[in-house]
């Protein structure tokens, strides 16, 4: 059997390993960048200043960029503090018997609550669309541990998945669907959820890029780069010297150049290059692969009811049907399917501000679609009125009980009845 050539074999035999790609004196080099800043003498200029290459290589160094870390933050806190229900599946109300319910929604572990475990669950799902808890069964009940991504590994099926996880004891531990709770994101026609922070990956390093020239640019006194130029080559003394001298020209000092070195300017200033023009166009591409609008991004207010409606239809609102069809399908039993729903409540992300809640109250009111304690308990937190016609959503509104929400039903005191003896 023939064996393969390596790389190094190739660039001085040639690919038929029989005919030499130049004259045998001679190696072939290493293909390098044009612009790779080699010396003479085979060292990298590069490494009189501490140059180094700028790329993006992980989830958690993805996640340091503001803007990626902007995205996911919003998500995981937007939906992670949603209210989370569940509720009987024939009348819709919140049930108070399910043990299961109070686990879900109020105290996962005895470390998290809901409000600290769903943001943290979903801040991973966000950056690597998926993300993993594992139900632990308990003397006092069922437990929801998160795991560490950083520390899982997903083989990938046509039909199913294996996830080795190391724990702190640097023990695997090998899983399958049947002993995790997940949730995942979207999914080209397989398994395999997609990856927000690999797909934005070129943009993520152009970012990167941006950030360390602003940042070298800063530290240099916003001097420019640039490259030097000799006829000659640098002995090992010239070559520290210079090293030394030019640690100091980054720091706002000067440098002597000798043996007629020469610098020449290759980079602009900030200003000229459009740097913060550059850096904002950069943050909005990014923010696209989280489908972020972009007043949230930007901060700009104008439009930024409509753009929270968007938010909630195109964001919050396809993973909190991903979530609740989790709970039902990963954490409940077939019988308890039938007969309890997971319900997060979105109203939350569409409030706006007082006066389009009031106008928003008249309306369902108007249109009969919401009672009195409908209103009062979803959209203003107050508490209900114990009497039947508070929960018809039928009641006239020209009745002084049902038109007098705020109050509790009382009758406005300009509308009571007067009788003689008064």
């Amino acid at each position: 059997m023939k064996a393969v050539m390596t790389a190094d074999q190739y660039y001085r035999t040639g690919i038929s390993g029989t005919t030499p790609s130049r004259p045998a004196m001679a190696s072939r080099p290493d293909p390098v960048e044009v612009t790779d800043g080699k010396l003479t003498d085979g060292r990298y200029w590069g490494d009189l200043i501490g140059g180094s290459a700028v790329s993006v290589a992980s989830a958690d160094h993805a996640a340091k960029l503001s803007a990626v870390n902007f995205c996911c933050s919003v998500i995981a806190e937007a939906i992670g503090s949603l209210p989370f229900d569940v509720v009987d599946a024939a009348t819709d109300q919140p049930v108070t018997d399910f043990a299961l319910a109070d686990i879900i929604s109020y105290a996962p572990n005895p470390i998290q609550v809901g409000a600290e475990f769903w943001p943290a669950l979903m801040f991973s799902a966000a950056l690597r669309n998926i993300a993993y808890a594992e139900p632990v069964a308990t003397a006092d009940g069922l437990e929801m541990w998160l795991l560490d991504p950083r520390r899982t590994h997903t083989d990938w099926h046509d039909r199913g998945f294996r996830v080795t996880y190391q724990d702190e004891n640097s023990i695997a531990r090998i899983m399958g669907p049947g002993d995790l709770f997940w949730i995942t994101g979207l999914a080209d026609a397989t398994l395999r959820p997609l990856t927000p922070w690999k797909m934005a990956k070129g943009s993520l390093d152009f970012a990167l890029a941006l950030e360390y020239q602003g940042r070298s640019g800063a530290q240099n006194s916003n001097r420019p780069g640039g490259v030097l130029e000799s006829d000659k080559e640098l002995g090992e003394e010239a070559f520290d010297r210079l090293q030394e001298g030019m640690l100091k020209w980054r720091n706002g000092g000067n440098v002597i150049l000798e043996d007629g070195l020469k610098y020449h300017v290759v980079q602009t200033e900030n200003d000229k290059s459009q740097l913060k023009e550059l850096i904002e166009q950069r943050t909005m591409e990014m923010a696209r692969y989280w489908r972020m609008p972009r007043s949230m991004v930007e901060g700009n207010s104008k439009n930024s009811e409509q753009e929270s409606g968007d938010f909630v239809k195109y964001v919050a609102r396809p993973w909190c049907r991903r979530i609740e069809q989790a709970v039902r399908a990963r954490l409940f039993t077939p019988e308890m399917r039938r007969r309890y729903k997971v319900k997060i409540n979105l109203d939350a992300l569409l409030r706006g501000d007082s006066g389009t809640q009031a106008r928003n109250a008249v309306l369902y009111r108007t249109a009969g679609t919401h009672s009195i304690n409908d209103i009062r308990t979803r959209l203003h937190g107050m508490p209900r009125i114990n009497e039947e016609w508070a929960d018809d959503p039928r009641q006239p509104l020209n009745s002084n009980r049902a038109a007098d929400t705020m109050t509790g039903g009382e009758t406005a005191p300009q509308d009571k009845e007067v009788s003689a003896d008064d």
